[in-house]
């Protein structure tokens, strides 16, 4: 059976491009070990926290009251970005960025699929 490597994809990848994809594989599989270890190490939700957040309506009617509505909105960007690096939701934010991470590798080593590869 002649022309073997045109079946063959990976006899075609240069060695940054081969680089590229394993460094996205690692990444995506740290990324995903690492989120399922703090998923299940995070500890319950406090429920002190939840009574003095930016849901309760007097501070919301305080806040907007002395700042006005950005005031407002800028304290629950605040209040949503500090709360992706606690407890369960900071699994899903290690999750997300190592596939973000793994992508950008793919997405990088796929653009060197043009190149010839070096012998």
């Amino acid at each position: 059976m002649s022309g073997g490597h045109d079946l063959n994809p990976a006899a075609k990848r240069s060695p940054l491009q081969t680089r590229l994809y394993l460094a996205g594989a690692v990444a995506l599989l740290a990324g995903l070990i690492a989120a399922a270890i703090i998923y299940a190490m995070a500890p319950a939700p406090d429920s002190a926290v939840a009574m003095y957040s930016i849901a309760d309506p007097r501070y919301q009617i305080e806040l907007q009251r002395i700042g006005g509505n950005a005031a407002v909105l800028m304290a629950q960007l605040h209040q949503w970005f500090d709360g992706l690096w606690h407890g369960t939701a900071l699994a899903y934010t290690v999750a997300v960025l190592g596939a973000l991470l793994a992508g950008a590798c793919f997405f990088v080593g796929y653009f060197f699929a043009d190149e010839e590869p070096q012998a």
